[in-house]
């Protein structure tokens, strides 16, 4: 039988915890004291916890991720996957609860996973629905009730905290996990709720912006026209006016830089390197900061480069390169070296002579961009122009213009900062007895799992706080 939600609130309880996303869920499990670090199943006997959700619907956010079937996690998790104000703290609470023991935590609730390139984690079903049927099993077995729909409207501190909702029905606890989601995705209950929560606590919110989301680029673009074209690339967001000298400098470090595979649309361009860069991307623009985001369509086509062993998959991998490993733009001289062989034949067209590594369209237009006519052969090619081509495929403006909005973002960017939380319990410090995890706090993870594991660890670490 279904696991099936109820509508009657109590009056108290020891724990509230305030969203039924996959942070909530797993706070709840961690508050009652049902899993232990390392997802291994204990018996109940912890703390009264109830969960509230806004929604009548449980998990939509589950449901609809990874196109349904749930990128559970990533086979390799760490700080750098993730960008905050504190990302000193992250690497304490990553270890406390690690992909491994999420992981842990399915397989023996009966969802084995299985890893696709760029180690990204899926049920092996294939079927988001028995992820968060593994979760709310576990909650039913823990004995906590799940309330719904029950939006808490008010928040006030206490030695028992009051939680007030929108119908007017009062909750007294004496602890609170605020695990309410970001604005991604509204469709599925997201609408910030928490932020506001935090914000009339007094705690600073950085403005939510939506993240791994597609890219708006404009029409003038060297892009446009390609719609459908699936290519790899890295994309380096960077000031307007950065020279190209320094793009591809080993100690310059842009804003944001990712590397795998893109798809270009008709509006702009999606795919893991559009989406890792988004959400930087919706932060400078929105700062109204002076920004170029510069596209290298040539490194990771280099039959001895990162992206060799995914250039003949069927499907391209859905994750980018660790941001260790993404490549930075090849100077002018080690363009020359990759290209030489393909430069041989003066007698030939310069875009026939590199349309044996980039798709010709793309080429074509990269081209174009620079006044590079590709029919030009490559004996008439000064070193001027040679300069030209070199960056035209290594550094090419694909003119951001934008990104899509909360609708498309798969995630939020921004929300209350980490360096205001606990190190270890996520406990808020101006507010004992607040804990915050989830989407909620300001951490967002590149795409790849790894928003879900932030999901696991910071639901895990906040239950505990609260537990204790």
């Amino acid at each position: 039988m279904a696991f099936q939600p109820t509508t009657d609130l109590p009056e108290t309880c020891d724990v509230l915890v305030v969203g039924a996303g996959a942070a909530g869920l797993m706070a709840a499990l961690s508050a009652r004291g049902v899993l232990d670090r390392d997802g291994n199943r204990r018996d109940p006997g912890g703390p009264q916890v109830v969960i509230v959700n806004n929604e009548a619907r449980i998990g939509l956010k589950i449901l609809v991720s990874g196109g349904g079937r749930c990128n559970v996690t990533n086979e390799a998790v760490a700080e750098r996957d993730f960008t905050t104000d504190a990302p000193h703290l992250l690497r304490g609470l990553l270890r406390a609860f690690p992909a491994g023991s999420a992981r842990a935590f399915f397989e023996q609730r009966g969802v084995p996973l299985y890893a696709e390139p760029q180690g990204k984690l899926f049920p092996q079903s294939d079927k988001a629905r028995n992820v968060l049927d593994a979760l709310l099993n576990e909650v039913e077995r823990a004995g906590i009730p799940l309330v719904t729909p029950a939006e808490v409207t008010e928040l006030q501190p206490g030695e028992r905290w009051l939680a007030k909702f929108n119908d007017g029905r009062e909750c007294r606890a004496r602890r609170v996990v605020l695990a309410t989601g970001g604005k991604s995705l509204p469709k599925t209950g997201s609408y910030g709720l928490g932020y506001d929560l935090l914000g009339a606590l007094g705690h600073t919110v950085e403005k939510p912006l939506p993240a791994l989301t597609p890219l708006l680029l404009a029409d003038e673009g060297p892009l446009h026209g390609l719609s459908g074209l699936t290519t790899p690339a890295v994309l380096s967001l960077v000031p307007q006016g950065t020279p190209p000298e320094q793009v591809c400098g080993a100690k310059y470090k842009p804003p944001a830089r990712a590397g795998g595979s893109l798809l270009v649309t008709h509006k702009g361009a999606s795919g893991p390197a559009a989406l890792d860069v988004s959400g930087a991307c919706a932060r400078a623009l929105d700062e109204s900061e002076r920004v170029q985001l510069l596209g290298d369509f040539w490194s990771l086509p280099l039959p001895d480069g990162l992206w060799a062993e995914h250039l003949y998959l069927p499907k391209p991998p859905g994750a980018c390169l660790t941001a260790d490993t993404v490549p930075r733009p090849p100077t002018f001289d080690a363009f020359m070296r990759q290209a030489g062989a393909l430069l041989e034949n003066r007698e030939q067209s310069v875009g026939r002579a590199l349309g044996a590594r980039l798709p010709r369209s793309l080429l074509d237009n990269l081209l174009r961009a620079k006044s590079i006519d590709p029919s030009t052969l490559i004996k008439q090619l000064d070193q001027l122009s040679l300069k030209r081509v070199h960056l035209a495929l290594t550094q090419a403006d694909v003119q951001l213009a934008g990104v899509e909005g909360f609708n498309k973002a798969e995630v939020t960017t921004g929300g209350v900062l980490l360096g205001e939380l606990d190190r270890n319990t996520l406990q808020s410090k101006k507010h004992p007895g607040l804990y915050v995890c989830g989407e909620v706090a300001n951490v967002t993870g590149r795409l790849g799992g790894f928003n879900f594991q932030w999901a696991w660890t910071s639901g895990f670490a906040a239950g505990q706080g609260a537990r204790a």
